[in-house]
């Protein structure tokens, strides 16, 4: 049984629990900055994973236009796990969509809390989240070895309070739409995915930048040039943060992000998160 799982990542958590699955399955790791712009994305392996952030409650843009590419997927087992700081939202229910529209089938899901990354939640135990996880992890592998069938990682008593929360927040897209327009001053009729893409605008630099380029070589979209040893934005940003987090000497200010707070998984290497691209 050949295996490839797919990541994307800003911050490392999902890279993280890509790793940790590819491991343990023996799955060959694939970044989703690394073929999203191919024209078609042929699968060749028997199973394919897709571990991403959820954003907003819901899909990434990247995540979006990876699966528009998928082909020959029809007889293929895939499962998806989501990383998420707040609620994995209606992130699972489109990729499904997605998928579907594609000539496959999602036969598994799982939901992995994880640490927050734009703003501070003081409750959150980042240790237990990462132990929690550490237990899962067999489940996921036992599961995708067995090719079982489910959606996972669900509280049992606490299910319709989650399925509450993510329709609740899938009802704040209007508030999440009208606040990137607001932050990037764009045009507010805009589609959300463009105003995503627009948020980059928001970005600026203090003096203590040293032009080391770090942040461009991060940046899994390849949306940062160095221009007189300074990063500019393109404006085809994900949000995903990782110029932000990963800036040695915190010199990039503004965005979505909560001030003065950051946040990336402690042993993921700035240079596995450099690797996301073809180029680097």
């Amino acid at each position: 049984m050949s295996i490839d799982i797919y990541y994307f990542s800003g911050t490392g958590n999902s890279l993280s629990v890509a790793k940790d699955i590819a491991a343990k399955t023996g799955g060959n790791l694939v970044p989703i900055a690394s073929v999203v712009d191919n024209d078609v994305i042929d699968i060749d392996s028997d199973v394919i994973g897709i571990v991403f952030p959820v954003y907003y409650t819901e899909l990434p843009v990247i995540i979006k236009k990876f699966t528009g590419k998928l082909a020959n997927i029809g007889n293929k087992y895939i499962f998806a796990v989501c990383t998420f700081g707040g609620s994995a939202g209606y992130s699972l229910k489109s990729l499904r969509r997605l998928i579907e529209a594609r000539g496959g089938e999602l036969s598994a899901t799982y939901r992995v809390h994880m640490p927050q990354n734009s703003f501070p939640k003081f409750f959150e135990n980042h240790a237990r989240l990462y132990s929690t996880w550490n237990k899962q992890v067999a489940k996921v592998v036992r599961n995708t070895n067995e090719r079982k069938h489910g959606e996972f990682f669900q509280h049992i008593l606490l299910g319709p309070f989650f399925i509450l929360v993510d329709y609740s927040l899938s009802k704040m897209k209007g508030t999440y739409k009208k606040s990137f327009a607001k932050l990037s001053n764009a045009a507010p009729d805009l589609e959300m995915d463009e105003l995503i893409h627009l948020n980059d605008t928001s970005f600026n630099l203090i003096e203590k930048c040293t032009g080391c380029g770090i942040c461009a070589r991060v940046c899994p979209v390849n949306n940062i040039t160095m221009t007189d040893n300074k990063p500019v934005w393109q404006h085809h940003c994900e949000n995903c943060l990782a110029c932000y987090n990963w800036c040695p000497v915190k010199a990039i200010r503004g965005g979505i992000a909560a001030k003065n707070y950051y946040y990336r998984r402690p042993e993921i290497k700035v240079t596995e998160m450099m690797k996301q691209r073809n180029d680097y």
